[in-house]
């Protein structure tokens, strides 16, 4: 369905249009790129450190091989854990992108990468951020109270977690 290839510097011109200025940045930590300049330059230092293995970036392509969004790993090696982020561009949205592309991050976070927890965190409110990670074996772990600050106003997060036997009893 979908396919997941590290972020290269080459990938903003793509991806560009579906976060800049968008309702995408509502639910993200960062307000999203100033200028198409500095969204490229963003995503080479994503390629390097990817590159590096220090956080994982992807685009996510449809079948046609357009890009769609990026979903990531910020790994915690030290303590066998990663942090998961995820965008899907508005025109993408409900077509189960997303939920393809946290199961393939989560595949390699607790396959190849040997880690045994899994983390996001979602602005309180998210539903839709919340039943993808869901739909793949997270569970809500509680709530974080004005813990984020996003154009003049606290927010809340959600903590969705899993664990490689959490992991291992959604593949069964």
């Amino acid at each position: 369905m979908i396919q997941l290839r590290a972020i290269l510097e080459s990938d903003a011109e793509g991806l560009f249009p579906l976060v800049y200025r968008t309702s995408v940045t509502e639910t993200l930590v960062w307000d999203g790129p100033d200028c198409l300049e500095s969204y490229r330059q963003g995503l080479r230092v994503r390629e390097e450190k990817t590159r590096a293995g220090v956080q994982l970036t992807y685009v996510i392509l449809d079948p046609q091989g357009i890009p769609v969004g990026s979903v990531g790993l910020d790994p915690d090696i030290a303590n066998h854990s990663a942090t998961v982020g995820l965008w899907i561009g508005v025109p993408f949205h409900g077509l189960g992108y997303g939920t393809a592309a946290v199961g393939q991050i989560v595949a390699l976070g607790f396959g190849e990468l040997m880690l045994e927890r899994l983390e996001a965190r979602i602005y309180v409110g998210n539903a839709a951020s919340r039943r993808i990670f869901e739909k793949n074996g997270f569970l809500l772990e509680g709530t974080l109270r004005r813990v984020g600050y996003k154009r003049g106003a606290f927010l809340d997060e959600w903590v969705m977690g899993t664990i490689r036997e959490d992991y291992e009893r959604h593949l069964t």
